[in-house]
């Protein structure tokens, strides 16, 4: 039950933050300054209160270089293309095309972790890829 409060949470911080992402790139903020100043402020938060809670900087290089991979991938890459569609696109369309990364997940568990697909997976990956398709033909 945690994971799923916490889920919901997230879904609810990432479902505002486009919105301040939107009011931000108005003026023509280049992307890459709108990235340093996203991901440092975040560092510093997490930073902070790393520091506080933990304190101890242990980990392996195998897990920082995995981490650092999926920082470089979601929290540069990922969030550059998005800047770039929020900035040229209306954020009611953007923000859900953007949120099917959870249908990639599933493909790439697939793949990559050899996770299995259920039904139940990929029903889900048709309603997202439809729930899309509705959005997207709604701005028209």
């Amino acid at each position: 039950m945690r994971g799923v409060i916490f889920a919901i949470l997230a879904s609810l911080v990432w479902g505002l933050a486009p919105v301040f992402f939107k009011i931000g790139l108005r003026s023509e903020v280049n992307n890459l300054l709108a990235l340093m100043v996203h991901n440092l402020s975040a560092f510093l938060l997490a930073f902070v209160l790393y520091v506080l809670i933990d304190g101890s900087f242990r980990i392996g290089l195998r897990e920082l270089t995995f981490l650092a991979m999926g920082g470089i991938l979601s929290g540069f890459l990922g969030l550059f293309f998005f800047f770039e569609a929020v900035r040229h696109g209306n954020v009611s369309i953007v923000s859900p095309i953007a949120s099917t990364s959870p249908l990639w997940g599933v493909l790439f568990a697939f793949l990559i972790l050899g996770e299995g697909i259920s039904f139940q997976k990929l029903l889900g990956a048709i309603l997202i890829v439809s729930g899309i398709v509705l959005l997207t033909l709604s701005r028209s």
